[in-house]
């Protein structure tokens, strides 16, 4: 599933594409994706595109004074956001695809059209909703707070070393799951919650509530550096993550720990081990996280 530095990177690689730019028609292609009246969002422009833990939110409205709509996609395991942009014919005449003929498709990316969920027609360009295993959900709401996650934003200014030492006072569960509570830090799953801890140097299974000053501090320092530097490298691809072009994340080279048992610490060149947590895979250093 897309966390957070994925989420983040698609929201960045739309704005300048999709912010100011008038939605003229939402076609849905999939039953499945209930809960949005695409006629309720016709001609309204997107004024604002933003993420909320692991949400890509839409920000519409028709003018100032009128009401907004407030769109929310997750992409859940597989989906993605593909930007197209329009071709035009002599007379600059703009060419709408039609994503649904077969011999349309003729990217590299292995996205086949019977994974197109729904298509965002813009003014110049198209956004496709592709999702092979059809997880990924739409949600619509008059005010934005509604999406607001329950945990704390990690790159937000509210994200201190003091509050995270009160979220994780007299907890006893164990650090690894701690991170992927989404009522405690939202966006964080597996790949980053190893990679983190392996950056501040803490055992997997260590008790939350067990953590001193100084490793506070060294877990939230490598928190924000892990996820800030992994969405400067648009994400992580491990099996299906794409951005807005059809790219993987470049982060996957960097990774020290996830997916890597039996292989070289890049750090002290120990053996890379795997463990089972609340049926998730867990990867670490038994060298450098003791």
């Amino acid at each position: 599933m897309p966390e957070l530095p994925e989420v983040e990177t698609v929201v960045r690689q739309l704005r300048p594409v999709v912010q100011q730019n008038k939605l003229v028609r939402l076609r849905l292609l999939d039953k499945k994706l209930r809960g949005v009246n695409p006629a309720e969002l016709r001609h309204m422009r997107v004024y604002k595109v933003s993420r909320a833990g692991k949400q890509i939110i839409f920000h519409l409205r028709h003018a100032r004074k009128e009401p907004e709509r407030h769109l929310a996609i997750h992409l859940r395991m597989t989906g993605t956001l593909i930007w197209q942009r329009y071709a035009e014919r002599s007379g600059g005449r703009k060419v709408v695809p039609d994503v649904s003929r077969r011999n349309y498709w003729r990217k590299a990316a292995d996205i086949l059209p019977q994974h197109v969920r729904a298509i965002f027609y813009f003014e110049d360009g198209c956004v496709l909703f592709c999702d092979p295993r059809r997880f990924g959900t739409f949600a619509l709401k008059a005010d934005a707070a509604g999406f607001r996650p329950a945990g704390l934003e990690p790159l937000s200014r509210a994200f201190t070393r003091k509050k995270l030492a009160n979220l994780l006072r007299l907890s006893s569960q164990e650090i690894k799951p701690w991170l992927l509570r989404q009522d405690k830090l939202c966006g964080i799953g597996n790949i980053y919650a190893a990679e983190i801890l392996f950056a501040a140097r803490l055992h997997p299974r260590r008790r939350a509530g067990s953590l001193g000053a100084s490793e506070v501090q060294r877990l939230h320092s490598a928190t924000v550096r892990i996820l800030r530097k992994a969405i400067s490298f648009c994400g992580t691809t491990v099996s299906d993550f794409q951005d807005t072009t059809g790219s993987a994340g470049g982060f996957s080279r960097l990774l020290k720990v996830y997916d890597r048992e039996n292989r070289r610490c890049r750090r002290c060149r120990g053996a890379i081990l795997r463990i089972m947590q609340q049926g998730r895979s867990t990867y670490y250093c038994p060298v450098c996280q003791t």
